[in-house]
């Protein structure tokens, strides 16, 4: 396949369909093992086709039937998202519900709360009791801040911080410690009438997200736009730029499915190619939003190099780099198709 960024996607679906079709094969006999061979011995498949994920079994899917549940996961490495997606997305089988990501329900002991809920390391065990937070905002995103509210020895600074952020992704969810939570700072004591317990950062973070404009719901016509500017700075190597946003897709930041940009650049060397560019972005924007499955979100100008950079997060990236490209082709400018995974919308953010 000629286009890099196709082939990268088509690789990530053709490694879950090639795991499906072992997963087959095997199944009946798998799910005779208890569990913790079955643990081991369905991560052996799973690491033959994306060794970059693992699989973990649940007892019962939640609100559902009595079937249980196969849990993909990467550890939180938030680059291995689109297999874990893929996998969960393909899924072959009569004999499990299958979800993307850890949740927060599923992480911890279903006989612990998450008042008590701890992990050590050796000797040393940190409760979620002995962590306080502090909930701020940070570039369109939550951030936290974490403090231990008893002491740490020395030695042992680094596991804790681990531990917490360990704690992060059981408390939250994967998905969520991952996309939701912008920056996390340890500090040495956050103020009496900010801290909170992890118990309350659920809850918190919910509605921060809320407060935010983040409701998943794709925005209604008549978007609202915004115009920035950043000038030229040559000892900063920083190139003079015109932004446009569109601010109403900010809806959709952070949902699932719309983890995927598709980017056109395109060079200018006159008025007239400028026109000629604004054309190329309504045409794209009107396949990106056929069916609500993707958005324009972004256009970058920039005077100093004389290009436009149009961004479109989709649901469909293969499908979208496709008719991109076929435009660019019939679009008389020099214009280049590209895509990346960016579950947060980091360039979108500023």
């Amino acid at each position: 396949m000629s286009n890099p960024h196709l082939a990268q996607i088509h690789a990530l679906r053709q490694n879950a369909r090639r795991f499906w079709a072992a997963w087959q094969a095997e199944e009946a006999r798998l799910a005779q093992l208890s569990d913790i061979e079955f643990v081991e011995q369905a991560n052996d498949l799973l690491r033959q086709f994306c060794p970059e994920c693992i699989v973990e079994r649940e007892g019962n899917a939640p609100d559902s039937d009595d079937l249980p549940s196969l849990v993909f996961s990467s550890e939180g490495i938030r680059e291995h998202f689109p297999q874990v997606q893929a996998l969960a997305e393909l899924a072959q089988t009569q004999r499990y519900h299958v979800r993307a990501f850890r949740s927060p329900e599923s992480s911890v002991a279903p006989d612990l709360s998450i008042d008590d809920f701890g992990i050590g390391i050796g000797d040393f065990l940190l409760n979620t009791s002995d962590v306080a937070i502090a909930l701020n905002e940070w570039q369109m995103l939550p951030a936290l801040e974490i403090a231990f509210t008893r002491p740490i020895p020395t030695d042992m600074c680094d596991h804790a911080q681990n531990i917490a952020i360990i704690m992060l992704d059981h408390i939250i969810g994967e998905w969520a410690a991952s996309v939701k939570i912008g920056m996390v700072d340890f500090v040495d004591n956050i103020a009496p009438e900010r801290a909170m317990s992890f118990t309350a950062l659920p809850k918190k973070l919910n509605q921060m997200w809320r407060e935010l404009g983040y409701t998943g719901v794709y925005p209604e016509p008549e978007w609202q736009f915004g115009t920035y500017q950043i000038e030229e700075d040559e000892d900063r190597e920083q190139d003079a730029l015109v932004l446009m946003r569109n601010e109403s897709a900010a809806s959709l930041l952070g949902r699932a499915d719309m983890g995927w940009v598709v980017c056109v650049e395109a060079q200018l060397a006159s008025k007239a190619d400028l026109d000629a560019a604004y054309e190329l972005q309504d045409s794209i924007e009107a396949e990106a939003s056929l069916n609500q499955q993707g958005i324009f979100t972004l256009s970058v100008m920039n005077m100093t190099n004389g290009t436009r950079t149009m961004y479109y997060n989709s649901s469909n990236p293969a499908g979208l780099v496709e008719k991109a490209a076929v435009l660019c082709e019939q679009c008389p400018l020099p214009a280049e198709v590209s895509c990346q995974y960016d579950p947060n919308w980091s360039y979108y953010r500023f």
